[in-house]
């Protein structure tokens, strides 16, 4: 009976021993701990990477305005586009709104107070409008396209870089124009020929 008594004690003591050693593993948590928390970094990275993208001022949508139409008389289009704002972008989208053709003959350049656009022989401004074209881009001739599509241009320009060109005042920013092989607008059909060396105000009378 005392041998037995004695045995007890030892087979207890050697139990504890061994829930003792496995409550160690078990809260280190070195083995079962490390896989989770690398998958709660990777999850976190993955969470970051996406939403670094879907913020990123690359690939996030933003609007700007354009203005059709001609002195005093404007309409304005909001416009949605993606990445750094251009002039090219409105112009763009001018296009796509309108019908217009409005292609350049070289990239648009930024000064600070002033941006010179480059028009080519195939826009709008030389080919005429499109056939057929939008009902609420009508228009009957030369005399009211050309205008439209200058003084669109301008104060879609303007309106759009004042903040970053001329201190936010859209009639400090001033809009120089030419065609390819820089040389000054000339509309031989209309008799009239607008400078490159001066800001553009509006079409001059032919």
């Amino acid at each position: 009976m005392k041998k037995t008594i004695r045995k007890i004690p030892l087979i207890f003591a050697m139990m504890g021993l061994l829930a003792v050693s496995l409550l160690g593993c078990s809260s280190s948590g070195e083995p079962s701990s490390a896989p989770s928390d690398a998958s709660a970094v990777s999850h976190t990275q993955t969470d970051s990477t996406q939403t670094s993208e879907e913020t990123s001022p690359q690939t996030e949508k933003q609007q700007a305005i354009l203005y059709i139409g001609t002195q005093g008389d404007f309409k304005e289009y909001p416009y949605e586009y993606q990445g750094e704002l251009k002039p090219e972008t409105l112009l763009q989208g001018m296009s796509n709104l309108t019908g217009w053709d409005l292609s350049l003959s070289k990239a648009v350049t930024i000064e600070k107070n002033h941006i010179t656009v480059s028009f080519a022989k195939t826009s709008a401004l030389f080919a005429g409008p499109p056939e057929p074209q939008k009902e609420e881009f009508f228009v009957y001739d030369a005399d009211t396209l050309i205008p439209t599509i200058l003084d669109s241009v301008k104060k879609t320009l303007q309106e759009n870089f004042a903040a970053t060109c001329a201190g936010g005042d859209p009639d400090s920013l001033h809009i120089y124009y030419r065609m390819e092989g820089d040389q000054p607008l000339t509309f031989d059909n209309l008799h009239i020929t607008i400078p490159m060396d001066q800001p553009y105000t509006s079409m001059p009378k032919g």
